[in-house]
Order: C-alpha cells, then structure tokens, then sequence
C-alpha cells in the first residue's frame, strides 16, 4: 500500500490531458451525488468539504506542469481487438482507477490529504473514461489519433459550409455545450428523466466490464468516423444521444463504485 500513497501524494499537482469539459464534469458528478446511499455522501462530504462536483474539475486545474505531465496517459483507457480490458499499464485510466479504489478502500491508513487527492482523481477519471474519443480500441489506430471531421452547418444546397472540428474537441466539449444553458443539476435531472430506467443494469460490474461496454460502444464509430470524415446535422444529433447516455453510464457507474468503497 506504500507505493499507492506515495503515487497519489505526487497528484496533489497533477496536470492532465485534454478531457471532458468542466460543465461535463460536474453534470456527470452530480448525477452520482444524487444517486449516493446517505453514508457514501456524508463521507464524500467530509472528504471533499463539500460536493461530488465541487472536486470534479480539480485534476484539470492542474494542467500543464511539466513535472507532471506523464499523468496525462491517465485519462484515456485501452481494450484489446476483441473489446477487452486486459491492461496492467500503470499509464491506463483503468489501473489508475483501480488504485483508486483501493486507496480509498484503506483511507484509515493515508493521510487527509492523500486521501482527499484520491477521490478527487477517482471522480474525474471514472467520467473521463466514458468519453468516446478517450477510449482506444486494439486494431483501430484511428482511435488513438485526434483527426478532423468536417462538421456541417446543415443547411441545404449552397449555404452549407462545413467547418473541421476536432474528434477529441468534439466529444471533450461541442455537444455538452449544446446544453451550456443547463445548470448540472438540471441536466441531471434530464438524464434521470431520459435513462433512469437502466440505472441498475449501467451500474453492474466492475471498472474492466465498463471499460469493454466502452470498446463496444465506440467500435462501430469508427466505420465512418476517420479523418475529414462528413458530419451532418443528423450524424450530429444522433451522437448528441451517445453522448449524453455514456455520461448517465458515467454517474450511474461512479456512484456505485462510491457506495461500495464508503459503505
């Protein structure tokens, strides 16, 4: 357990790479706070001093430090060919998130800060590895690229333009902006409302089987998804709908690893 705490002393300034945007991040936090037995929110409390989201976006506020840019690996996970979660790579977000947890799980050995440090990480990196375009599939090298699509303004005829837009800026930010007007509490709400039927079926398994539901899930994209791939205002709205289901995937998830580890 040593090497854990020294591990995680070293993300009190930590800097990551490029991730879901902090709305994203706290909508996602959020949705697991509501979803928390009564003993797992008080302890989160009391760790954090405060809410789920209120430690959300405290990884990325640490960006950019060069004697801690190797955490950046962190926040992207990997399955294999045949969509499996087989990494030991202390570079993948899935083995960070298991020493996550195991931290967390002997909390009463780490001091307050490791401690809060820890399940800080833990709540970013559980979003974070339902991003789609954070997930890298064994056999599809342009999952592990950042190419551009050309995003369609959909209008017909000779007013369409396109612009190129980012597949990791795509996922990270442009769609949950489309619901920049939302509170994370209301778009919480909504994602209740829309998948809160599937709560107990997302939040089965373990970090591995989430990570290989990822790999299924974002396989198929990459028929069409390549570099400079057309993005039409249907293609658009139809991931709008991925996306706002792997971020229930995310809160459901987090929540019951939380409820586990703080029972």
């Amino acid at each position: 357990m040593k090497r854990y705490v020294i591990l995680f002393v070293a993300v009190l300034c930590v800097s990551t790479a490029s991730a879901w945007n902090k709305f994203a991040q706290e909508c996602i936090a959020t949705l697991a706070e509501q979803n928390l037995t009564p003993e797992a929110k008080r302890q989160t409390e009391s760790i954090l001093g405060g809410s789920l989201a209120s430690g959300a976006w405290w990884l990325q506020q640490r960006a950019g430090k060069p004697e801690t840019k190797y955490t950046g690996a962190w926040h992207f996970i990997s399955v294999t060919d045949d969509l499996r979660s087989l990494t030991q790579s202390e570079k993948d977000g899935v083995v960070q998130i298991e020493r996550c947890a195991a931290v967390l799980r002997n909390r009463a050995e780490q001091n307050d800060s490791t401690v809060m440090a820890t399940l800080k990480t833990l709540i970013h990196l559980v979003a974070d590895m339902h991003n789609v375009s954070h997930v890298r599939i064994g056999g599809i090298p342009d999952s592990r690229k950042n190419f551009n699509l050309l995003v369609s303004n959909g209008k017909l005829g000779p007013k369409e333009a396109t612009t190129p837009v980012s597949w990791r800026k795509f996922w990270d930010a442009s769609l949950i902006n489309r619901h920049a007007s939302f509170s994370p509490e209301l778009f919480a709400l909504d994602l209740t409302l829309c998948y809160g039927e599937q709560k107990e079926n997302f939040s089965k398994g373990n970090v591995r089987e989430w990570a290989e539901d990822m790999g299924r899930l974002c396989a198929p994209l990459y028929e069409w998804a390549k570099p400079e791939a057309y993005m039409s205002r249907e293609h658009n709205n139809r991931l709008e709908l991925i996306n706002d289901k792997t971020m229930a995937r995310a809160g459901y998830r987090l929540a019951a690893l939380l409820n586990d580890i703080f029972k």
